[in-house]
């Protein structure tokens, strides 16, 4: 991973909106993935 900045601020939010969003992504793709994988598996 990168070299963790103490002094790092997002003030803009703009990644805790990143990460809302691809929790957001993954939950609503975690019942297909399910799906597809019963599936595959028979």
């Amino acid at each position: 991973m990168a070299e963790h900045d103490e002094n790092f601020k997002d003030d803009s939010g703009l990644l805790s909106v990143l990460l809302g969003l691809v929790v957001l992504v993954g939950m609503s793709a975690l019942p297909a993935t399910i799906g597809w994988i019963q599936l595959a598996t028979g």
